[in-house]
């Protein structure tokens, strides 16, 4: 997985390339820390670059969710592809996120 933050001011978007999966594990948590620092701030997670999720890339997500939360950030996944949103969907995940389509 590859990854580009960018601030706009009010919000920050962060660009999600390759498979988030177990292998991602170590830069995603790199990113989180990076994320941190964005106190208050609206996050994108865009993911239409995103090829693929598993299980562990959704548990990433919801860490992500929790640490954006303790920093007093929301977090919206913008555009998955089909294949991910599908995911999003039978683990129910999409009643927990805001998904932008």
């Amino acid at each position: 997985m590859q990854f580009r933050v960018k601030e706009d001011g009010v919000n920050v978007h962060v660009s999600l390339e390759g498979q988030l999966n177990f292998a991602a594990n170590e830069d995603f948590q790199g990113l989180l820390t990076q994320l941190c620092t964005y106190k208050g701030k609206k996050i994108f997670f865009e993911m239409s670059g995103l090829s693929h999720i598993d299980s562990v890339g959704l548990g990433l997500l919801y860490i992500a969710r929790e640490d954006m939360a303790e920093a007093g950030s929301d977090i919206t996944l913008s555009h998955p592809r089909d294949n991910v949103y599908r995911m999003l969907e039978l683990t129910e995940a999409h009643k927990t996120f805001d998904i932008q389509r």
